[in-house]
């Protein structure tokens, strides 16, 4: 005697359940419309949706090292490890580029890398954004890297430590990008 309205809205729970893979067919019933809760619905019941969202945030291809750094960190909930991990091949990845020394660390390194007249600086950019681009790698290895370095930052919530992850991947790209561009022409 259920409402018309009412079964869609279940039908629709059930499809969204199972696109998200937190419920599968039990192959070991006869029927084919047994179901029993994955491994990844245990795991949603256990971190909660954030963690589902999370996951679903970093569903995207990373560049190798930002994979290798915090994939399995991240998926075993150690968001700050991931986040500090990343955070450190960005560094890594800056030093190697501006080919400056290993004693160069944290938010000093990057203005000796991305600095006017410095390795990383591109003439070919306004002023101001190359400045900003500075500050962009600045921020990210202040804010991000260098508090775990020196104390525990607790990274409780795994949208932020995703979306951290994202942002280190995207600074790898454009630190890639500005080493593709350095080996062509000025005009």
């Amino acid at each position: 005697h259920a409402r018309p309205d009412t079964l869609r809205a279940l039908d629709e729970a059930w499809a969204w359940l199972y696109a998200h893979g937190l419920v599968v067919r039990n192959s070991g019933q006869p029927t084919t419309e047994a179901i029993v809760v994955s491994r990844r619905g245990h795991e949603v019941l256990a971190r909660g949706l954030p963690w589902l969202r999370a996951t679903a945030r970093l569903d995207v291809e990373l560049v190798p090292e930002i994979e290798q750094a915090a994939r399995a960190h991240f998926l075993r909930g150690e968001f700050d490890i991931a986040v500090f991990a990343v955070m450190r091949q960005v560094e890594i990845a800056v030093r190697e580029s501006a080919g400056l020394s290993g004693d160069r660390i944290g938010v000093k390194l990057m203005q000796e890398a991305f600095g006017d007249g410095k390795p990383l600086w591109d003439p070919r950019m306004d002023g101001g954004e190359a400045v900003a681009l500075m500050d962009l790698f600045k921020g990210a290895i202040g804010l991000f890297k260098n508090p775990s370095s020196h104390r525990q930052v607790d990274y409780a919530d795994p949208v932020e430590a995703a979306e951290t992850i994202i942002l280190a991947d995207l600074l790898i790209r454009i630190l890639r990008r500005k080493d593709q561009a350095a080996t062509e022409p000025i005009a």
